[in-house]
């Protein structure tokens, strides 16, 4: 993995593959949350912090790449992400049933995302 990034993860199976990780214990939504507060004092984000389909809307677990550096872009992406993450999920409740199929799928998506695939 490259040196320069950091994980932003609720994934126990991301947590036990990378050390240059910042863990966030809960959902979805609060990995967005650390995402907004990291994004204001200085960092950016390397991948997208919303889902690429619907269905892993309903994901519990959530990993995202950022990297030291401030991005006025980043601030204006996850501020948006989180009101369409709210507005999406709405009183929906996030699937904990298939979660072990979730964490797959995020750390599939993770690699593919920092180019280890």
């Amino acid at each position: 993995m490259k040196s320069n990034i950091i994980i932003v993860t609720n994934n126990a199976r991301v947590m036990d593959e990378y050390e240059n990780i910042i863990r966030v214990d809960g959902e979805y939504i609060d990995v967005l949350y650390k995402l907004r507060d990291l994004t204001h004092l200085g960092y950016s984000m390397v991948t997208h912090p919303l889902a690429a389909s619907i269905r892993m809307f309903y994901s519990p677990v959530r990993s995202v790449v950022i990297r030291k550096g401030f991005s006025e872009k980043s601030v204006e992406i996850i501020e948006n992400s989180i009101t369409t993450y709210l507005n999406t999920m709405g009183e929906r409740k996030p699937d904990y049933k298939n979660e072990s199929d979730y964490c797959l799928m995020d750390m599939q998506l993770l690699k593919e995302g920092i180019g280890e695939n």
